[in-house]
């Protein structure tokens, strides 16, 4: 091959990549923006009713929507990176260019580099979100609401339902007016002092943040306290007017971190604290494994779908979206329940979050084999065609009957 016989061969290259990656990242922004929205009103619903009915300002609303994003980001990058590229090639085959391009010379894996490296960014994007952005979210996210708490005690607090969020007291609410931060009809119990337990009810109470001390006061207002001293076995009822009774700051707040809030380095710390093979151990080896398994997961994803795309039979970007989610559904239902097992010692917790891997692994190298011999994964023509006999079997029987 001569100098200009190379060089043209080398545009053609170059403009062909720059073409797939072109569409790749188009489609992955749409696809990102989409189903991030769609995941993120189903999370923002509850927040927001507690939002109009308490009245938090919309600066806390939108910083904790913003400290939202980078939890829905880890999820939505490898579905949106997966979905990008199958639609591209989805295209690309009903629109017969895989063909042309196959005639032409250039062969499938010719045309992996530039999805190749798309996936390797998308996966490094995936793997900041894991290691930084998401345990850096979920402590913001902590801090936030404690702050909120102790502007407004009564946020976590709801109307005719048995809270429980203070250690050993239940709380009941008949109903809390909006903006008032008044709560009526209370009832309260109390056991926190097994000798001397104890139920308060009042006709109205208000929760306050006690600067002083890192707990919640409960002011009471016009009630009656009932309890029981069994020592003595004399039943005790009490009216006032006015009453405190400290609590406990909500457990979201008072309660440690969690794995998901660690970094790595305090995971490596409290995993060297616990005794292996307890359910602690098990959920930080499995949280620490998973921080890497599911960003590695979009490349592999992605690796599924370019022969995915190529070979299958469908038409329209409404087929791929519906393709595409349910491949990743599956990968996600096989991550879930290799946490659980993983968490209960059936599988070893530190193999649990890569067995998704292992396996859409194997069904990449299934899916490249049958693309390099032109064998469709998914023959949705005979499918429908088996569908549709079925559906005249299920007829004519009807119609004997």
């Amino acid at each position: 091959m001569d100098r200009s016989s190379y060089r043209c061969l080398c545009w053609r290259s170059w403009i062909l990549h720059r073409y797939i990656w072109r569409e790749c990242w188009e489609l992955f922004g749409v696809s990102l923006m989409v189903i991030t929205a769609i995941v993120f009103m189903g999370r923002i619903t509850r927040v927001m009713q507690m939002i109009i009915t308490r009245g938090v300002s919309p600066a806390d609303i939108a910083y904790f929507c913003l400290l939202l994003l980078p939890y829905l980001f880890f999820y939505t990058v490898p579905m949106a990176a997966m979905l990008a590229v199958l639609a591209t090639f989805l295209r690309l085959s009903h629109d017969n260019e895989i063909m042309a391009l196959k005639t032409s010379g250039v062969s499938l894996g010719q045309l992996l580099p530039s999805p190749l490296v798309f996936g390797v960014i998308t996966t490094i994007i995936a793997l900041f979100f894991s290691l930084v952005a998401v345990p850096w979210s979920k402590q913001e996210m902590r801090q936030l609401l404690l702050e909120i708490t102790k502007r407004r005690a009564d946020l976590g607090i709801r109307e005719q339902v048995f809270n429980n969020d203070f250690a050993k007291v239940v709380l009941f609410v008949n109903r809390i007016p909006p903006g008032s931060g008044r709560l009526q009809g209370v009832f309260l119990a109390d056991e926190r002092d097994p000798r001397l337990p104890m139920v308060i009810t009042a006709d109205q109470a208000q929760l306050v943040f006690d600067p002083n001390n890192p707990r919640l006061v409960l002011q009471l207002f016009r009630g009656r306290v009932l309890h029981l001293d069994e020592a003595k076995n004399i039943f005790y009822s009490v009216e006032f007017d006015h009453y405190q009774v400290p609590l406990e700051i909500f457990r979201f707040a008072a309660a440690q971190k969690s794995e998901d809030e660690m970094s790595l380095g305090e995971l490596r710390q409290s995993l060297a604290s616990k005794p292996p093979g307890s359910v602690e151990y098990n959920r930080l080896i499995i949280e620490m494994q998973r921080r890497f398994s599911l960003p590695l997961g979009t490349l592999i994803l992605i690796l599924i779908a370019l022969p995915l795309g190529t070979l299958t039979r469908v038409e329209g970007r409404s087929s791929a979206l519906i393709l595409g989610l349910g491949v990743f559904l599956l990968y996600y239902l096989l991550l879930t329940a290799a946490w659980r097992l993983g968490r209960q010692g059936v599988i070893p917790p530190i193999l649990a979050p890569w067995l998704p891997d292992v396996v859409f692994s194997l069904v990449a190298l299934v899916g490249w084999h049958r693309a390099r011999q032109d064998r469709p994964l998914v023959a949705w023509d005979m499918m429908k065609g088996r569908a549709q006999g079925a559906k005249s079997l299920w007829l004519r029987g009807r119609k004997l009957d």
